[in-house]
């Protein structure tokens, strides 16, 4: 799937240096053809360019099967800015909210084994759960009424150790805290609703989350060395996360809840992943995915400010309809795009918050259209 625009499989046809008066209408299109592209593949390319200049992590542009561009600049450590430290095309960065769609994935699987229904109430595999009529779907699409756990006291846990996904549904069954809404009535984006989700995941299959996701959505999706912050003992080669000033974001108790994020990958399995999940259908049938990818966060009355499908964020306006999430978590800042109508994928994972890909995608989508 090619954005004829701008890549094409088929070579460049040379035409002969003849005077446009002596050209037909037919050879005159072809050129202006080939210069409009020309054109756009040297502006998207400038504009790549100068994101690397500013970029800690990896992009990459493709358009399908066929990669536009692909770049590894910085270091996985900022303080040890040496050969043997720098990003290379294997290097793993915590993808931060962009793991959510991995936890809708496993949840719409196990609804297609028939294990659950997404009108479930949360309470049927969370028993001791304090809150009623609350649905898997209302957590599929962020509108549960949920308070944000990253928002609770760190006074009330051991900061040492990694949180567990089970630890905090035991504080929220022992506290209680106060619901934000009614389950339905609004959309808030809130990380609590995915980090239940992974726990129900667990619940219901009988084996950590990490265990079921690699068998049932990693695997079929050809990822090799995606893993989740859990797992990071095993690995050597992963990045650090930084703030704007280059300093380094230690370990963090919050790191132990995964679901909500914790996943971990590089640019090519994560290219990988969007060409299997919503393209190829190799992790679910086309009708689960289109599913996942149309808005699914209708409210009892009015219409949400932003639309959410599952797991997955959605946009329809002038660059078209475009499904993405962006990640912030503990120094990393990432981005990931795709538009249907010309397989346009766009990916940038960085573990440096200096905000070098804020606006990116919009300018590569003016020049891709035209604009």
């Amino acid at each position: 799937m090619l954005f004829k625009g701008v890549v094409s499989s088929s070579p460049t046809v040379e035409t002969p240096d003849i005077p446009l008066a002596q050209l037909s209408i037919a050879e005159i299109n072809i050129r202006f053809h080939e210069a409009n592209k020309n054109f756009k593949s040297e502006a998207l390319t400038a504009e790549l360019e100068q994101l690397c200049q500013k970029l800690n992590g990896s992009v990459l542009l493709a358009f399908g099967d066929q990669v536009f561009f692909k770049r590894e600049v910085g270091f996985k450590l900022l303080k040890k800015q040496t050969p043997i430290n720098a990003i290379d095309s294997a290097t793993l960065f915590d993808l931060a909210s962009i793991s959510k769609q991995f936890t809708a994935a496993a949840i719409l699987k196990l609804r297609e084994e028939k294990k659950l229904s997404l009108n479930d109430d949360v309470t049927k595999y969370l028993p001791h759960f304090p809150y009623k009529n609350i649905t898997l779907h209302h957590l599929l699409t962020h509108t549960s009424g949920l308070p944000e756990y990253m928002d609770f006291p760190e006074k009330d846990f051991n900061q040492v150790n990694p949180l567990t996904n089970s630890q905090l549904e035991e504080y929220i069954e022992l506290r209680k805290p106060k619901k934000l809404f009614e389950p339905g009535a609004k959309y808030k984006y809130i990380n609590t609703n995915y980090a239940l989700l992974a726990l129900i995941v667990e619940k219901i299959t009988l084996i950590p989350f990490e265990q079921y996701v690699r068998k049932e959505i990693f695997t079929p999706a050809g990822l090799v060395t995606t893993c989740f912050a859990t797992e990071l003992k095993d690995k050597k080669n992963y990045a650090k996360g930084h703030l704007a000033n280059e300093t380094e974001r230690p370990f963090h108790f919050q790191n132990g809840i995964i679901g909500d994020k914790g996943v971990y990958t590089n640019v090519d399995e994560l290219y990988c992943w969007i060409k299997a999940y919503l393209i190829d259908y190799k992790v679910l049938p086309k009708e689960v995915v289109e599913d996942a990818t149309r808005p699914q966060n209708k409210l009892l009355r009015g219409e949400p400010e932003e639309l959410y499908g599952y797991g997955l964020r959605i946009e329809d306006k002038a660059n078209g309809y475009l499904i993405y999430h962006g990640g912030l978590w503990r120094g990393f800042q990432n981005n990931m795009v795709y538009r249907p109508k010309d397989g346009y994928i766009f990916i940038v994972l960085s573990n440096f918050r200096n905000r070098a890909m804020v606006g990116v995608n919009g300018k590569l989508l003016s020049t891709i259209n035209g604009v």
